[in-house]
């Protein structure tokens, strides 16, 4: 669903400079986690975005990207899948920074073992004698040089393996990016796994809605001018239409602990949207875990309803509309999550080594 061209020309770039000298390692692992993210290849971000944290600092306790992906994966797999998702990742990270001959594992930034391998670099080539005589003084200096730049060696060879391997990684994720790309599979496996559950889900719960979303997917495709705007305007058709679904309008006007009212009636549905929320969600959270959960996807909804309508009022890109698109996706897909009770709300997962 994402933008073909535009994710292609992406990893074309990244792979013709990939060995570009004083290319650094961290900025190839930043290109392949933003290609991952528009992608919606969670599992991949997750791994590269990982790799540029100081893990050892706790750095993924906080990391608002960290946080997105996991609901971003539990939304669209379920707690269980996302979790091994998250867990192969995470293996897959702690194999390549597994210090040689030991069960150490070095969880610094990529970008510190840059530099700290630079550094190593540096101080054995001080350690390095150039003066070649046959004199006892020379001899001893030579001596000297040679133990301690033995003493480097270790140390450069594990930082050394360290960046080879995550070099590696990056560049096998290019090669298969761009391969799938070239025949045909615009979008990750995680991705398409979550479509068929949204699709599955909105047939059983609202199939009108799987039939607006479903034509705001063709509108994208045919990619004209006017149709570009038929898939904004089809994505807010699809979230009223879920909205009627999942919290039909009962006219009624309810008030909020804000003491702000709010109307349940047809047109009112993004007010619907947030009681169905606020329901569901009140049966297990409290407080302001409950609070913040409803003010995010109120504004979500707030935001998603902004751009939709643009598509009424003027010209829309194509880079406009596949966002709103993507996201009124990723929205009914948390909404159905709260409605079968497997949303990342209610059973957040936790990334390994937090």
């Amino acid at each position: 669903m994402q933008d073909h061209d535009r994710v292609a020309r992406l990893v074309s770039t990244a792979l013709d400079n990939f060995d570009n000298p004083g290319k650094s390692l961290a900025s190839l692992v930043r290109q392949a986690a933003r290609i991952a993210s528009l992608r919606q290849d969670f599992a991949a971000q997750y791994r590269f975005q990982i790799e540029l944290l100081d893990v050892a600092s706790g750095a993924a306790k906080t990391d608002p990207t960290i946080d997105g992906i996991n609901n971003n994966l539990i939304t669209l797999l379920g707690v269980e899948d996302a979790r091994k998702q998250v867990l192969t990742a995470y293996y897959g990270y702690e194999r390549g920074r597994r210090m040689t001959g030991t069960e150490n594992i070095n969880v610094i930034s990529i970008a510190q073992i840059e530099a700290n391998l630079a550094q190593l670099h540096s101080v054995y080539a001080e350690y390095s004698v150039t003066d070649k005589g046959s004199s006892y003084y020379a001899h001893e200096a030579a001596i000297a040089a040679d133990k301690q730049q033995a003493k480097l060696l270790p140390m450069i060879q594990a930082h050394s393996e360290i960046v080879e391997h995550v070099r590696q990684d990056v560049h096998s994720y290019l090669l298969l990016t761009e391969t799938n790309l070239h025949s045909g599979k615009p979008t990750s496996s995680v991705f398409e796994r979550g479509l068929e559950y949204v699709r599955a889900s909105l047939a059983e719960r609202a199939p009108a809605a799987l039939e607006k979303f479903s034509a705001a997917e063709a509108s994208l495709a045919a990619g004209t001018p006017e149709d570009l705007s038929h898939a904004l305007t089809s994505t807010r058709r699809m979230i009223k239409a879920l909205a009627d679904a999942l919290y039909p309008a009962t006219g009624e006007t309810i008030v909020g602990v804000d003491k702000v009212e709010r109307a349940m009636d047809d047109e009112a549905y993004r007010n619907r949207l947030i009681q169905f929320a606020k329901e569901k969600l009140g049966k297990r959270l409290q407080g302001k875990v409950m609070g913040d959960a409803l003010a995010s996807y109120g504004k979500r909804i707030t935001n998603l309803d902004s751009m939709a309508s643009k598509g009424v009022h003027s010209d829309v890109t194509a880079a406009e509309a596949e966002q709103c698109v993507i996201w009124s996706f990723m929205l009914a897909a948390d909404l159905l999550r709260i409605a079968d009770g497997t949303s990342a709300d209610l059973a957040p997962v936790g990334a390994p080594g937090e």
